[in-house]
């Protein structure tokens, strides 16, 4: 709750952070209202003010409360501190009746076993009999008690009206802090779209003044941000056309083949028209070409190379990436398996959008890695 809401002045008022300062502040209230008491109800009685009995059954009289609320208090959160509905407070009032009874009515026996009814006040005698009769209920009579502890109730007003407002207030706070949170969580997405626009305005602009330079570079550029407005934009969804992965593989690759043409063959194959109704998981795919560049090209300043090829069928697609591997054995074994995590990464998706449907293979050679995947592309599997 801290996270949530913060170290403002209310939130330290309502919810100090030291456990200790929190206990004080119990064992002060309660202080304070067991002494108002005393001190308010005794002189009423001047002629037993100095009568030991009496000044322990007022003292016990009112420490009871004590327990009274904290248990209420723990059974209206078993409940699910229903504070927020209409019925809430009606709620409460049972609860806090029920534990008044059953608190009460030991006492009023121990008071009657200890000192004698008699010996004390009026009032402990008159509503003494009433809590010294048995606990079910078998005359009108026996029900008098329950009328005295929604009598006492009123004295539970202060702690439990104490604890309603806090409870409102740490609602309230709640509130603004989600208001506050959700608008900063606006404000991002608002960066984070204007971030990627200005990006991508850059990049086409710089395109547009480099065409008449340089063609080659002006066409690195629209690949940089076709592949960027891919990567931002439609890989979000849970499916896309096939057709666009295959666009995005191809400017990637092409971008790849341009950085490291000078040390590297990169080759793109691809058999077969995509439909338009065929759909796969974004970077699905990607993520097997991806990993090909990083461990075959990126991982090494020998001359090296990868090939991808796809065919493209009506009901499934196939997938072969082949790339090289250094000679050095000693960054190869740094990555077991070559990229482990995202080939790991990968069968898990591939489990969870084609279950038993899917063929995925790996053959890991000392000189060469190659991948071979198949998935469906049968439209009833995704809708």
């Amino acid at each position: 709750m801290k996270n949530e809401l913060g170290h403002g002045g209310y939130y330290r008022l309502l919810l100090p952070d030291n456990i200790r300062m929190r206990i004080s502040g119990h064992l002060i209230f309660w202080t304070a209202f067991i002494c108002y008491h005393m001190v308010f109800f005794i002189p009423i009685l001047p002629e037993r003010v100095m009568n030991n009995d009496t000044r322990l059954a007022y003292f016990l009289y009112y420490i009871r409360f004590i327990p009274i609320y904290y248990c209420a208090l723990a059974l209206v959160r078993a409940t699910g501190q229903p504070s927020e509905q209409w019925y809430g407070p009606l709620i409460v009032v049972i609860i806090c009746t029920l534990v008044m009874h059953v608190i009460t009515k030991p006492l009023y026996h121990f008071y009657e076993n200890q000192f004698g009814l008699a010996s004390l006040p009026n009032n402990f005698q008159l509503i003494g009999k009433y809590y010294l009769r048995p606990w079910i209920p078998t005359q009108k009579a026996d029900f008098g008690a329950f009328v005295y502890d929604v009598m006492d109730m009123q004295l539970l007003a202060l702690p439990i009206g104490l604890k309603w407002l806090r409870m409102g207030a740490m609602n309230k706070l709640r509130q603004s802090q989600g208001e506050k949170q959700k608008l900063q969580n606006e404000l991002k997405e608002i960066r984070a779209l204007l971030t990627p626009h200005f990006i991508l305005n850059v990049i086409n602009a710089a395109s547009t003044e480099v065409a008449n330079i340089s063609a080659k570079t002006s066409e690195y550029l629209i690949q940089a941000a076709d592949v960027i407005r891919f990567a931002l934009y439609d890989a979000h969804h849970e499916f896309i056309e096939l057709r666009r992965e295959l666009d995005f593989i191809s400017h990637y690759l092409a971008l790849e083949a341009m950085r490291t043409k000078r040390r590297s063959t990169i080759s793109w194959e691809i058999n077969g028209e995509p439909q338009q109704t065929q759909r796969v998981p974004p970077l699905l795919i990607t993520t097997l070409v991806e990993n090909a560049i990083k461990h075959g090209v990126h991982s090494t300043p020998e001359p090296s190379y990868v090939k991808v090829c796809c065919r493209v069928e009506e009901a499934k697609l196939t997938i072969h990436v082949f790339n090289s591997k250094p000679s050095h054995e000693g960054r190869t074994n740094e990555k077991s398996g070559q990229g482990g995590l995202g080939l790991t990464s990968l069968r898990r998706r591939l489990e969870g959008y084609f279950p038993g449907q899917y063929i995925f293979r790996v053959v890991n050679r000392p000189q060469s890695f190659m991948v071979y995947l198949q998935i469906p592309l049968n439209p009833e599997l995704i809708y």
